[in-house]
């Protein structure tokens, strides 16, 4: 249940922690987009736009103050720091930003990406540090304080922070309100991640629905020509739904999610070792063992989902469907 890693204005900003496929090809969508001479969304686009992804298309522009020939030359800088970045080469990201802030020491989208570079190398205390200098910066534009609020919330939840990480997390989803924008489904994802952490399971399960309903409908999500993106963001987001729907007492309702999700994305081994330990607390032993070897034989495999500290810690499932998982993992040792 976690986040996705995006560029702000040029630079990089990110609301995500864990490296799953859907956050990837978002952050690579995006860094397209932000790179491209496009300043606006076509206009059909507008509508269904999520309000941190509409703010996210402007083109990169330089502070007064830099000379015209060092324009290029910062130009030319920001691309490789996307590109470092990019490849998650942190050392040379950093290397790349040391030079663009030394150029523009108190331009924003440098700040940022300092905060979102820390936030990777898990260096959250330097990162909170970053993203509050860049919040106080960025006050009375509502698009960057919200991207930068979307940001200091993956790093608050990085240290464990939940009650902060909510507010901020709230904050993002009143601006896009206020301004008009749909909601971000990936931040009401990260929302619903949050929530969990705090036990607010039901109020989790809402925005995993809506954060998939989001994800389903909402043509600007697309990677091209592809819609693969918003599907799968749609995937993920129901399936959390599932996992918060059993940890609230109803195993049949998120079992039927799940065998839905299962013909919907066949390749989802989270999906199908969710089923797996549904079926083996249902009693439906031969069902939990088929959908166990099918999770295995994904692409992805289903090693992670033998290690339980990553499904709890990293995967974020609830309490009790890591139960779940442990003692049908105890029959197969």
């Amino acid at each position: 249940m976690a986040q996705c890693a995006r560029v702000a204005d040029g630079a990089i900003s990110r609301p995500t922690a864990s490296r799953s496929s859907v956050r990837r090809d978002h952050r690579r969508a995006v860094m397209t987009r932000a790179l491209s001479s496009r300043s606006t969304p076509d206009r059909d686009l507008r509508p269904r736009r999520a309000f941190i992804g509409a703010v996210l298309l402007s083109v990169p522009t330089f502070s007064a103050a830099s000379v015209a020939g060092a324009a290029e030359s910062v130009d030319e800088l920001q691309r490789s720091l996307v590109a470092a970045y990019e490849v998650q080469d942190f050392t040379a990201a950093l290397d790349v930003l040391g030079r663009l802030r030394r150029m523009e020491p108190k331009e924003l989208k440098w700040i940022e990406a300092d905060a979102t570079i820390s936030t990777d190398r898990k260096d959250f205390e330097r990162a909170l540090k970053s993203y509050d200098v860049a919040y106080e910066i960025a006050k009375g534009d509502a698009g960057a304080e919200a991207r930068i609020l979307n940001g200091r919330a993956l790093a608050r939840e990085g240290v464990y922070d939940w009650p902060n990480a909510l507010d901020d997390y709230d904050e993002v989803l009143r601006l896009a309100e206020s301004n008009g924008f749909a909601p971000d489904p990936y931040v009401l994802n990260s929302r619903g991640n949050v929530r969990g952490s705090l036990n607010r399971w039901m109020d989790a399960r809402d925005d995993y629905e809506r954060a998939g309903d989001l994800f389903q409908n909402a043509k600007g999500f697309r990677n091209g020509a592809s819609t693969t993106q918003r599907l799968d963001g749609a995937i993920y987001a129901y399936s959390n739904r599932a996992l918060a729907t059993a940890q609230l007492g109803d195993e049949d309702g998120a079992l039927r999610q799940l065998e839905a999700l299962t013909r919907r994305a066949p390749n989802s081994a989270d999906v199908r070792a969710a089923a797996a330990a549904l079926y083996y607390s249902a009693g439906r032993y031969a069902e939990a063992e088929d959908a166990w070897e099918r999770a295995c034989s994904r692409e992805a495999g289903c090693a992670k989902y033998k290690d339980l500290d990553y499904v709890r810690r990293i995967r974020r499932w609830p309490p009790a469907m890591v139960g779940k998982l442990e003692k049908f993992l105890e029959l197969k040792s």
